[in-house]
């Protein structure tokens, strides 16, 4: 049974669907009402398993009491094979399981490999992110986006998704001209000796600085971008390359740090030209004109904003990049779905985008999705790269490093320094993704370094300890569990919370890779691993009553402790030998 939580609501689902003829509940009523929806667990488990609240929306229909609909679905309907007790709460049907019966299925099922594995699915998905600009810095906006698509490419594959991890480098516009033109005039001949980007973002910072004090100088920053798109001007050319070389070498070592992981990477300078001539395309169809010297779309009859597809001197836009990106994904990878993972201030620009690819007859215009999340902020404002503002990701890997090494030495003083700074890495790199999945992607994140450098509650390193006492607990068993397990022993309240917190697994999956939200996984994962420690606080595996009570305990744990495992791979977040 490879989704028991799923089984046994279909069981109970379809066990009340049967009733329902019989109180003379018309088709289409319930065809709205969605019985499935309302089939849900009880906040108590004195309460049953899974209840059913259909009565109240039929109460309304039929204007007569839900208890009295309540009672009639009592009295009629057949106690599915896996239940052991119906009985009523209110308004409320509660389905109480064969708990032993349940607990072997899915213990069962939780120490395989493929638990949560979705069946194979026939479409084919790229999933761009991460998306860092070279000449600027990576900071934890990208941190951000990074752990966002990262984790959700591996989510959709437990799903069974065919997905392509994508990259796009904007290596080439205003911001690069604007680096370049003050490290030629005010800079050349300096070097960073160490964190490159670091060292480049402030150069940026300073461009922007030095143009809002004289404008007049943005001339000279848009003959450099004129230059860069031409690739016309030999020394500007090799210093772009340059530049460009040490910010992506120095992003990939982030990734490394990151475990991200790219099948594809795109650079918007090798975009530009195709989006050019597809703009011109636009421009003999007459769907894109000329505009007081630029070329625009004006997309007013389909309620959103006229667009800006080059600018008047004839140089690029993201606007440019995007029409080519769109076509090379779908015709060169034959993917059946894109998702671009952007920052939701992006919200406008892509709609523009899809509806311009739709009125150009691009076939697959439905199949682009913006999956759009809400921007890391620090608790001063609003980040700014330009203003230098930001928080960048060296800086904060470093201090969180400071305090996860404080951690680990207080705990762990007998290992030797360089193994200590390994397992200081990975909760620092724990504790920052975790802080990015476990809140919804529509939701701004205020960023607290005080909060974000705590390593108790509900933070990734938290899970990661959950996971090594679990290891540590069948290690000191000597031995797995045996095939004879008594599951009826698992009786207790946190045995029976632990059991089902498993079995939503595949549930969790499925619903997170449709909705591309890995919060849920996130928030799931936290559960779990709070249901855990509540379960071996009381009780004892090693040192339990009974043989029988030990091996199915120890069953338990195995399971959880698998469970635990795909979650932090779910997450990118990786499983210390040690806390």
């Amino acid at each position: 049974m490879k989704d028991p939580w799923q089984k046994a609501r279909e069981d109970v689902t379809k066990a009340v669907a049967e009733v329902m003829p019989r109180l003379a509940i018309p088709k289409t009523h319930l065809k709205k009402l969605k019985l499935a929806n309302h089939i849900e667990e009880p906040p108590s488990y004195k309460m049953g398993d899974l209840a059913c609240s259909i009565s109240f929306p039929i109460g309304k229909i039929k204007k007569v009491s839900p208890r009295k609909i309540a009672e009639d679905i009592i009295d009629k309907v057949r106690r599915p094979r896996s239940v052991y007790l119906i009985k009523l709460a209110g308004a409320y049907v509660n389905f109480f399981l064969k708990f032993g019966e349940f607990a072997k299925a899915v213990v069962t099922e939780a120490q395989k490999d493929s638990f949560g594995k979705g069946e194979k699915q026939k479409d084919k998905v790229m999933i761009e992110y991460s998306q860092p600009n070279p000449l600027k810095a990576f900071h934890i906006g990208h941190v951000r986006n990074t752990t966002l698509g990262e984790s959700l490419s591996r989510i959709m594959k437990e799903a069974g998704h065919d997905v392509i991890q994508a990259n796009l480098f904007n290596d080439i516009g205003m911001h690069v001209a604007k680096t370049l033109w003050c490290y030629k005039n005010f800079h050349e001949g300096e070097k960073a000796h160490t964190n490159v980007s670091k060292w480049i973002n402030k150069i940026y910072v300073d461009a922007c600085r030095r143009l809002e004090e004289d404008p007049d100088k943005k001339e000279e920053v848009s003959e450099i971008l004129k230059h860069l798109e031409a690739q016309d001007e030999e020394e500007i050319t090799k210093l772009w390359k340059q530049f460009r070389t040490w910010s992506v070498d120095e992003f990939k070592e982030i990734y490394k740090e990151l475990d991200a992981h790219f099948d594809e990477d795109f650079y918007e300078s090798d975009l530009k030209p195709r989006g050019k001539e597809i703009i011109e395309e636009l421009r003999k169809k007459k769907l894109a004109k000329r505009s007081k010297g630029a070329t625009i779309i004006d997309l007013k009859k389909e309620g959103l904003p006229v667009w800006l597809l080059l600018k008047s001197d004839g140089t690029a836009l993201y606007s440019t990049q995007d029409l080519a990106l769109a076509e090379e994904k779908f015709k060169k990878f034959k993917i059946d779905k894109s998702v671009y993972v952007v920052g939701s201030e992006q919200r406008l620009h892509f709609q523009q985008l899809f509806k311009t690819l739709e009125l150009m007859g691009f076939k697959k215009a439905k199949k682009c999705h913006h999956l759009a999340y809400s921007l890391v902020t620090l608790k001063e404002g609003k980040m700014s790269s330009r203003e230098g503002t930001a928080i960048l990701y060296a800086d904060l890997r470093d201090e969180m490093m400071k305090k996860a090494m404080s951690e680990v030495h207080d705990r762990n003083p007998e290992i030797v320094p360089k193994v200590q700074k390994e397992l200081a890495m990975k909760i620092t790199i724990a504790a920052m993704k975790y802080s990015m999945l476990n809140v919804g992607n529509n939701k701004t994140i205020f960023f607290d370094w005080d909060t974000a450098l705590e390593f108790e509650g509900d933070t990734g390193p938290y899970i990661q300890y959950a996971t090594v006492r679990a290891k540590r607990i069948i290690e000191k068993a000597g031995k797995k569990s045996s095939a004879n397990v008594d599951f009826k022993l698992l009786n207790n309240k946190d045995s029976q919370r632990l059991i089902k917190q498993i079995s939503k697994l595949p549930m969790v999956i499925r619903e997170s890779a449709e909705t591309y939200q890995p919060h849920i996984v996130a928030n799931y994962t936290y559960a779990l691993a709070d249901k855990f420690s509540a379960f071996y606080t009381t009780n004892p595996v090693i040192e339990a009553e009974t043989p029988e009570l030990r091996n199915a305990r120890l069953a338990l744990v195995i399971a959880t402790y698998k469970t635990l495992q795909k979650c932090l791979y779910l997450l990118g977040i990786e499983e210390p030998n040690r806390m």
